[in-house]
């Protein structure tokens, strides 16, 4: 934040006006970082789908109901950026029917009391990366159903990883604040590669990513979660590292809200006549549109 800061200041001081009105207009449910009207941003959105990204954390990713004990030297020892940051980077080179929101929206509100578990299963991908094994074998034009794991069946992040390829957007499974930074607010800054968002996270980062959005060019609206998010900076500080023993949750409203803005997106730009990408591919942590 401090380098995009120091280089730009004339943008940071415009973004900084910016997040001053936002802030007055008394938004709760959602941050709306946009001007105009909805039916404005949608249109802003359809007329470039690849520059529109979709996301939301880690913590979404289904987490078995009893978490796996930690050693008391394990527990004790304070998380370490640096060498999880690094493991990620080793990592990372190392039936598509449309999604139903009825039933979507049905089985999230049979589990939305229950316990943080997807199912009794922990994310067959990992759950501290930005890997899903459901997205990267994704084929919008497959005549048969991509099979997925029994924790994905209420993921958050398969339900809207589907809907953003359909509405011809990115979309990115948010980690570490370093890793937001190189991968989605560096990009979005010096190459333009994403200009629109439409983000679901922790709370607690809801105002310094505003900020930091503005800065960067990009325009969107930004939901919480609704349940089991972070409650104060050192519980933000160890999630940042990969330390985060709840699985959060969205509202069904929240849910209902994202995907019918990504439905719009889709319709318009069919409208258009625009070609509809198919699959994704993993760029830089980032599933791109393909």
């Amino acid at each position: 934040m401090r380098h995009i800061v120091l280089r730009h200041p004339l943008r940071t001081l415009r973004a900084l006006w910016t997040y001053c009105q936002v802030l007055t207009a008394g938004q709760r449910e959602e941050r709306l970082l946009f001007r105009g009207g909805e039916d404005e941003f949608v249109r802003r959105a359809a007329g470039n789908g690849g520059r529109l990204l979709v996301g939301t954390g880690f913590c979404q990713k289904p987490l078995h109901a009893v978490p796996r004990q930690r050693s008391r030297d394990a527990s004790a020892a304070p998380p370490n950026p640096a060498q999880d940051m690094a493991g990620l980077r080793r990592r990372r080179d190392a039936s598509a029917a449309p999604p139903n929101p009825a039933q979507d929206m049905a089985g999230l509100r049979r589990r939305r009391d229950a316990s943080a578990a997807g199912s009794g299963y922990d994310c067959p991908a990992g759950r501290f990366d930005h890997d899903c094994l459901y997205l990267s074998r994704l084929e919008l034009d497959s005549r048969s159903e991509v099979q997925f794991h029994p924790a994905c069946t209420d993921c958050s992040i398969r339900i809207l990883g589907h809907a953003a390829l359909r509405a011809g957007a990115s979309f990115a499974v948010l980690t570490s604040a370093l890793d937001i930074a190189h991968d989605i607010l560096l990009p979005a800054l010096e190459e333009r590669r994403f200009t629109r968002v439409l983000f679901a996270i922790c709370p607690y980062s809801v105002e310094p990513m505003s900020l930091a959005l503005l800065i960067s060019g990009v325009e969107g609206c930004i939901f919480h979660y609704h349940a089991r998010a972070c409650a104060d900076y050192s519980q933000w500080l160890r999630a940042d590292g990969g330390d985060k023993p709840e699985r959060t949750v969205l509202s069904p409203q929240t849910l209902a809200r994202l995907l019918g803005l990504l439905e719009t997106v889709a319709a318009r730009r069919c409208s258009r006549g625009n070609a509809r990408p198919m699959r994704y591919q993993q760029v830089s942590h980032v599933f791109r549109p393909h």
